[in-house]
Parts: C-alpha cells; sequence; structure tokens
C-alpha cells in the first residue's frame, strides 16, 4: 500500500475509532442499572413521558383512595406506604389539609415552609411546577378533594431532579473521559503501526548503507515492501548493484594498467635495446664496411619505427578505451569502398608475395561507418595475416555478404591458425598467441584489440574462426544504412 493512502487512511481511522468506541462506551454507560433503583428515568429515552406516567399512576391511586376514604391521606404510614409503591427514591407525595402541610417527602423536609402549592381549586394551565424558589424538584398537582370534615385537601407528586442532573454530570464526565481515552490510544496505536512501516524499511536502508561504507557490496536487502519505499530500495538495489560492477571496472582497470605498463615497458626495451646495440657497434667500428654501416643503419630505422608505430597505437587504443575519440560517421557504400581498397593494396601486396582475392555483390551496399577508421581495420588484419602466416605463400581471400539488416566481411588467410584455446583471448590487448615475441613477429599487441573498439564503436560485432594449419577467418558486422544518406 502506498504511504500516501496509508496515511489516509489512518487520518480516517483516527476520526472513526474514537466516535465509535465512544458511542459503544456511552451506550453500555446508558445502560447501566444505578445503585439501590432510585434513578430509573435515565434509563429511558424520555425522561418528561417517564414522569408523566408517573404521575398518572399515581394520580389513580391517590383517586381510588380519595373515593374510599380521604382521611387517610393525613396518616403518615399510608403516604409511606404510597411512597413504597411508587418506587421512586427521588419522587413522593405532598398532602396539604387547609393552610396547612401535613406530609412532605423526606428530600423536600428541611424546605417545607419554602413550599409554595396553587390554591385550592385553582385554575392554571400550568399544573406543574408552581413557584417554587427550589427549582431542582417539580411539582405536579393531582388532585383537590374534601376531608370527611369538609376541611379542603390537595395532593401533590413532588420529583427532585437533583440526583438526575448530578448523575448525568457524572456520565457526561465519564463519557468525556472515555472519548479522550479512545482518541488517545487510537492514536497511539495508529501512530505506533505506521511509526513501525516507516522506520523497519529505514533500518534496513541504514544497514545496507552501513555495509557499502565497510566496503560490503554483496548485502542484500529483502524488498517486500509494495510502497514508496519500496521504490526507493530497488533503486538502492540498483545504485549497490551499478557500484559494485564500476568498484570491478575500476579494479580490472587498475589491473589493466599495471598489465599496460609491463607490456609498454617490455616493447619498448627491446627496440631500445636494440637500437643502442646497433649504435654501440658503429662506435666501437663493428660496421666497417658501407654495407654493415647501411645494414646497421637500417636496422636502426626499423627498430625506432616499430616503437613510433608502437605508441601511436598505444595512444589511439587509449583514447578508445576513455571513449574520449570522436568518430565520422557517414553513409557510404561498403562495395565500392573494399574494391578500391583493393586495387590501392594490390601493387604493395603483390611485392611481398601476397595475393589477394576479394568476392562482393554486383550492387551497392550502403552502410554507417568512419571510413578512417575501417581503413584501419582492414590494414591490422591484413598485417596480422601477412606477419603470422608461418610461410612466403601468403593468400588472403575478403568477402561482403548481404544480410537482413547489416552486412557481413569476411577476412580469410591460408595462415598457420589459431589454436582452440587461444582464441578467446586474441582480442585483449597485447595477447599474442605466439608468446615468443621474436623478430619477425614484432608487433604492439593492439592491432586485434583496436579492430573490436572500432567495430563495436560501429555497433557492430567482431569475431574469429581458426583452425590449427588451415588458416583464420575474421568476420564483422556493419549496420545498414539508407541510401538516401549517402552525402
Amino acid at each position: 500500500m502506498r504511504i500516501k493512502k496509508r496515511l489516509g487512511l489512518s487520518y480516517a481511522a483516527m476520526l472513526m475509532i474514537p466516535i465509535v468506541l465512544t458511542i459503544i462506551a456511552g451506550m453500555l454507560l446508558s445502560s447501566l442499572s444505578l445503585s439501590e433503583g432510585g434513578y430509573q428515568m435515565l434509563k429511558n429515552k424520555n425522561p418528561i413521558e417517564e414522569l408523566l406516567n408517573l404521575s398518572q399512576r399515581t394520580l389513580w391511586i391517590v383517586n381510588r383512595q380519595i373515593l374510599d376514604h380521604p382521611d387517610r391521606f393525613a396518616e403518615a404510614s399510608y403516604i409511606e406506604e404510597i411512597q413504597e409503591e411508587i418506587g421512586f427514591k427521588n419522587a413522593g407525595l405532598i398532602v396539604r389539609k387547609g393552610d396547612e402541610i401535613l406530609h412532605v417527602p423526606g428530600f423536600l423536609e428541611n424546605d417545607k415552609e419554602r413550599i409554595q402549592l396553587m390554591p385550592f381549586k385553582s385554575i392554571n394551565n400550568n399544573e406543574i411546577n408552581p413557584s417554587n424558589e427550589k427549582n431542582d424538584v417539580i411539582f405536579v398537582r393531582l388532585q383537590d378533594f374534601y376531608f370527611s370534615d369538609k376541611s379542603e385537601g390537595s395532593v401533590y407528586l413532588a420529583f427532585d431532579t437533583a440526583p438526575i442532573k448530578t448523575e448525568y454530570i457524572r456520565l457526561r464526565s465519564i463519557f468525556i473521559i472515555l472519548a479522550i481515552l479512545s482518541i488517545i490510544i487510537a492514536n497511539g496505536i495508529l501512530t505506533l503501526l505506521v511509526y513501525r512501516s516507516i522506520m523497519k524499511p529505514l533500518k534496513e536502508l541504514e544497514h545496507a548503507s552501513n555495509a557499502i561504507k565497510e566496503g560490503n557490496f554483496d548485502y542484500r536487502i529483502k524488498n517486500v515492501f509494495n510502497d514508496e519505499f519500496g521504490d526507493v530500495i530497488s533503486s538502492f538495489e540498483g545504485m549497490r548493484e551499478q557500484l559494485k560492477k564500476s568498484l570491478l571496472v575500476q579494479h580490472q582497470y587498475e589491473e589493466n594498467r599495471k598489465i599496460l605498463l609491463t607490456h609498454i615497458s617490455h616493447d619498448l626495451k627491446t627496440p631500445i635495446t636494440s637500437i643502442k646495440g646497433y649504435i654501440e657497434g658503429i662506435k666501437d667500428g663493428v660496421a666497417d664496411t658501407p654495407e654493415k654501416m647501411t645494414r646497421y643503419i637500417d636496422t636502426i630505422y626499423r627498430k625506432a619505427k616499430d616503437m613510433n608505430e608502437l605508441i601511436d597505437d598505444l595512444f589511439f587504443y587509449s583514447k578508445l578505451d576513455l571513449q574520449k575519440y570522436s568518430f565520422d560517421f557517414k553513409a557510404f557504400d561498403i562495395v565500392h569502398y573494399i574494391r578500391d581498397m583493393g586495387e590501392e593494396l594490390q601493387f604493395d601486396l603483390q611485392k611481398k608475395g601476397v595475393e589477394l582475392e576479394l568476392d562482393y555483390p554486383n550492387k551497392e551496399l550502403i552502410v554507417t561507418g568512419d571510413g578512417n577508421n575501417l581503413r584501419r581495420v582492414v590494414m591490422n588484419i591484413i598485417d596480422n595475416s601477412i606477419k603470422y602466416a608461418g610461410h612466403n605463400q601468403v593468400r588472403i581471400f575478403i568477402s561482403i555478404k548481404e544480410m537482413a539488416d547489416q552486412v557481413l566481411l569476411e577476412f580469410r588467410d591460408n595462415g598457420k591458425g589459431i589454436s582452440k584455446e587461444a582464441q578467446p583471448y586474441v582480442f585483449d590487448e597485447f595477447y599474442r598467441a605466439d608468446p615468443s615475441r621474436n623478430m619477425n613477429t614484432y608487433g604492439s599487441g593492439l592491432g586485434l584489440a583496436i579492430i573490436k573498439k572500432i567495430i563495436e564503436e560501429h555497433g557492430g560485432k567482431v569475431w574469429i574462426e581458426s583452425e590449427t594449419n588451415q588458416g583464420t577467418s575474421i568476420f564483422f558486422t556493419l549496420g545498414k544504412a539508407a541510401k538516401e544518406e549517402v552525402l
């Protein structure tokens, strides 16, 4: 559940739960019976209705006695009997004879002298609550009658509301306390639940961050959260994986840098040592004939040229590896391009005894590429074929084939081939299938590594197929382009 929805539901629950709990508490309180059965009117939904019912029931008792024996209202024992029959602790009869009040309920004993009742047989629209100072007591005139001695008599029902008001105040206080407690409890529980749902993923993130800080990039967070924290944890895990890969790449770069320095030191030291030896030979007079002098100088020149090519290859490969080399991609016809290059190289290759064959379709095949760097690819492949041929009759076969959305180029030679064990590594920098590093196969060891970088920058793939003593084939692909893109 998303955090926004969770907080919304929590807010709604904070409002609804206290209301529901308060209503339930109120219902339970209203259903409780009061001590000693004194205030049953609190149980009813309408206390006024209960008061009227009580008045009618008491009036029936009074009228019956007036008809049978009105003088009994002057007897205190009989009034107590009626009081018990009424059954209300806070209700009782007031009996008046003439101007004298003969009986009042117990809760009015102290106020007997201040009670004011309506005149005998007076007509008043309000039979309830004649003017009295005691406002907590309700007076209801039940009946005016004559005693046997013809004296005037009246019977009133007095109802004391003070206990009811007190009980209402008590219940209201309890109700308010319960409402406050329900709010506190509900908010506390909901706050705790929301707090735990937020703190749990935060703790997981904290542990993972500390693990990464200590160098443990294998610490995984088990993501079981379907909210915003789940999104954050997924992003965090992605960052951790990426950081782990970056560190591995950085470590690999460091290893490659060490290997690079080792190879550079070796490959530069070899021609420098050779140049130094030939120069010392010239200084010492070993080259004492013009022929020897010419051979020494040619060797020094060739070694210096090899060093220059090595440095150029290193510089170019470094730019490719750091992705700081800008390619000039254009659309052109690869068939025309290879055919022209073959014609250009034919003369020099024939002088070296190399036979070059081309096989291409009789149509235009438009590709997108950097012509100068593709030339470097072709030249590196041909140089490798000649360098590692192992014999003097070198044949190189170049074919171009059209595929669905690519063009496939194959360079096949009749050299000594490459073993299966060496083939996975031939595109690594400074790798040589022939570890002897003899004079005839001197090179930077970066030729195929540069080819791979260039082809990959073109969005293509390069691979090798070879059998020992059966020659080697190098394949690479280039993406097709529309003819309209040709400038």
